[in-house]
């Protein structure tokens, strides 16, 4: 975790330090949230769209914050007490700059994980199978994968740890030149490129090239991974690297699997190179986060002999995919992001999976589709035409279009009920759903689907 003096914070930050008596003062840790500061580290203010920590500096040092961080028009009051203050023109210009600092001092080995989907599962099940063989890695917790969130990821890794896993997203043209800056990743996967952020990046092409700005940066020496399944990525990939490593389901590639077999509940036994691992998430896409972990495993030079992998427990990070049981009723819960390839595959899983109960779907708009947004909603309209359930509820403007499509296509009206907001769909949920039920929940983070799952109460089993 991040130690420093005051004295350093204001050089590498190029930033003032406020009291000189305070410039030997040491801090433990870095938080952004007020709320969540812990005593003796740094709070840094930022200042952002719709908050400004500069409003809560007094709440972060009532919590114990050794220092702060903030922006030189800040006035020192009397609330800060003993605490250190390095003043800086721009507070997340100068956080950016503390990680690159920091990443600087760590001897770990760095993976960086991108992509359009799978990113957050992936890095959690490379996690995973690393952590089997090499008790010192780390990964950054949650979806910590932006310019905001790879800083505080990178901060809170151990000086000590062998392997860093870091998953690192974007959504504008901009992002994925400075996040490797940060990062400087020495293996990178790339788990797919599909339509997502289309607001901002007007093609699915773009959206390839601006993951690939990633590899651009790295030297030709750094291991590169890519899903040999998804066409558009590897003909982009080849106009900026010759030679990289492969992962596929239906594609000659360096890694891929021997074997799968599906139980009636979804969870998935997959065998790669005569190892059989227990995959208890949902769907087919699953088993390609699986692979592409695996393969970041093998490229860095680990293996399992003597491990039972059939033993090991994997998972991944909450609403990303589980299979979860609450009064009787049984979720698949995939809601905290979504995009027009992650709907596709998380409906084509759920609706191979066998249930004897009613089939439910609560869906939420795909957000950041731009002026294509229309048009895939309708396509998920489509797709529920052709598929047998008993009840869908939709959430959210742009999922009156998969209604809509789905009615038109020859779906029946009564199928089909329309939330404006999540605690509405949350609400009709609790009264219609019933044992037995199997539920599909998915949806943009920004719809808030957990709302549904909120209102049953905490998982009574999750498996």
């Amino acid at each position: 975790m991040i130690s420093l003096r005051f004295t350093d914070v204001a050089a590498v930050t190029g930033g003032t330090l406020l009291d000189n008596e305070t410039g030997d003062m040491i801090f433990r840790g870095i938080s952004i949230d007020s709320r969540q500061v812990k005593p003796g580290e740094l709070f840094i203010a930022i200042r952002g769209e719709n908050q400004d920590g500069h409003a809560y500096i007094d709440q972060a040092l009532q919590r114990g914050a050794a220092g702060v961080l903030a922006e030189a028009s800040y006035t020192r009051g009397e609330g800060t007490g003993q605490a250190a203050v390095v003043t800086v023109a721009n507070s997340h210009e100068a956080m950016i700059e503390l990680a690159k600092n920091y990443r600087s001092s760590l001897r770990g080995k760095f993976i960086g994980i991108t992509g359009s989907n799978g990113k957050t599962t992936t890095k959690e099940l490379c996690y995973r199978l690393l952590k089997a063989v090499e008790p010192d890695t780390y990964c950054s917790p949650g979806n910590l994968n932006n310019l905001y969130g790879v800083p505080l990821a990178l901060f809170a890794v151990d000086s000590e740890a062998k392997v860093v896993v870091l998953e690192m997203g974007i959504s504008t043209r901009n992002e994925m030149p400075r996040l490797a800056d940060i990062v400087r990743p020495e293996v990178i996967l790339i788990t797919n490129v599909g339509p997502s952020h289309l607001e901002f990046l007007d093609t699915v092409e773009e959206v390839a090239r601006c993951k690939l700005e990633l590899v651009r940066r790295a030297a030709p020496s750094v291991p590169l991974i890519v899903n040999a399944d998804d066409a558009l990525l590897v003909r982009e990939t080849k106009k900026v690297r010759g030679d990289f490593f492969t992962f596929a389901l239906n594609s000659s590639a360096d890694f891929t699997v021997d074997d799968l077999q599906v139980a009636d509940d979804g969870t998935t036994m997959v065998r790669i190179e005569n190892h059989v691992f227990r995959l208890p998430l949902v769907g087919r896409h699953q088993v390609y986060n699986l692979l592409a972990a695996y393969a970041v495993f093998r490229t860095i030079g680990y293996d399992f002999e003597g491990i039972e992998t059939r033993d090991m427990k994997l998972g991944t990070a909450p609403m990303r995919g589980q299979r979860m049981e609450m009064e009787g009723i049984v979720f698949v819960a995939d809601c905290y992001n979504a995009n027009p390839e992650s709907v596709r595959a998380g409906l084509e899983a759920y609706f191979a999976t066998k249930t004897g109960g009613r089939r439910v779907l609560i869906l939420g708009d795909m957000l950041e589709l731009g002026e294509t947004s229309e048009q895939y909603h309708r396509r998920v309209g489509q797709m529920l035409a052709a598929r047998s359930f008993d009840k869908a509820m939709l959430v959210g403007e742009q999922s009156k279009y998969i209604m809509d499509e789905a009615i038109k296509a020859g779906a029946k009206p009564e199928f089909f009920d329309h939330f404006d907001q999540a605690e509405h769909a949350a609400r009709s949920a609790k009264e219609f759903l019933r044992e037995g039920d199997f539920v599909y929940i998915k949806g943009s983070r920004g719809i808030g689907l957990e709302a549904v799952l909120n209102v049953f109460g905490e998982t009574e089993e999750q498996k």
